[in-house]
């Protein structure tokens, strides 16, 4: 059974079938994140020439308010309706929150972090604990130098320091007591930035454990604990498109070998 197994995978003509596919994919994904880095580009730099970049601070500020607004404006057409679709339900790249808005802060929070990160800043997306629950709301963080400064785009929350620089998710939860009386009128009370986690790794019990442990094994326990896997998968289309060219070149190896040693 095996034997018969392998052969059929060595079909010189299924491998010639397989390698094209993969080919074609790999196309097709490549289109799909030229595109997407266009769109987030261009809002980029819209944003760059309305925040006048007087300084990094007054850019995070206008990106989390232009998200608020895109979001806000395609969430009344596409709230409620049930997307359909591979691209739209497994794949769900960053340009369906954007165009969508179906997500609630979810979706604020992928497309301001996709935004920061065409920028050119290092992003996580903070999973907030509300009433000891976590995952009760999500922000963004932003690393800025060697700080992380936090914005929430769903609310259009952000704090500052006594000294006017932006704060971190850490400064506001040591000190919320100061920086609650920041927060805008129609901020909901139960954010109160009590404790925060990046990654659900109880998602998937088994292989969460094994990556945060080989995460903390090479890294630390503390980077293991900021671990924002969300982040890694914000430019979705570009990871499928390298991973498809590597299965591509296995695949085209092996097609050639066998042709060479059927020649033979």
């Amino acid at each position: 059974m095996l034997k018969k197994l392998i052969s059929l995978l060595l079909n010189k003509w299924l491998l010639v079938f397989i390698t094209g596919l993969l080919f074609s994919s790999a196309f097709h994904f490549k289109i799909e994140s030229s595109y997407e880095d266009a769109i987030f580009s261009a809002i980029v730099d819209k944003i760059k020439s309305e925040s006048k970049c007087s300084s990094v601070d007054s850019f995070f500020i206008h990106a989390m308010q232009m998200t608020h607004t895109l979001e806000k404006n395609r969430s009344a057409t596409f709230n409620g309706r049930i997307l359909t679709g591979v691209k739209a339900n497994l794949l769900r790249p960053a340009i369906i929150d954007l165009m969508t808005g179906n997500g609630a802060c979810g979706s604020y929070s992928t497309v301001l972090a996709r935004i920061l990160k065409s920028a050119g800043f290092t992003v996580r997306i903070a999973q907030m604990y509300v009433n000891g629950i976590p995952g009760g709301h999500m922000v963004v963080e932003a690393k800025k130098r060697s700080e992380w400064i936090v914005l929430d785009p769903t609310l259009q929350q952000y704090f500052k320091k006594p000294n006017g620089v932006l704060a971190s998710f850490s400064d506001v939860q040591q000190n919320w007591a100061y920086y609650k009386t920041q927060t805008r009128s129609n901020y909901t009370t139960t954010y109160r930035y009590e404790k925060v986690r990046y990654t659900n790794w109880d998602k998937y019990p088994t292989m969460g454990k094994l990556v945060k442990t080989t995460i903390a094994i090479f890294a630390g326990n503390k980077a293991a604990e900021e671990f924002s896997a969300r982040s890694y998968l914000l430019r979705k289309y570009n990871l499928l498109f390298l991973g498809t060219v590597f299965l591509f070149l296995f695949s085209a190896s092996i097609t050639l070998f066998v042709f060479y040693r059927n020649r033979e």
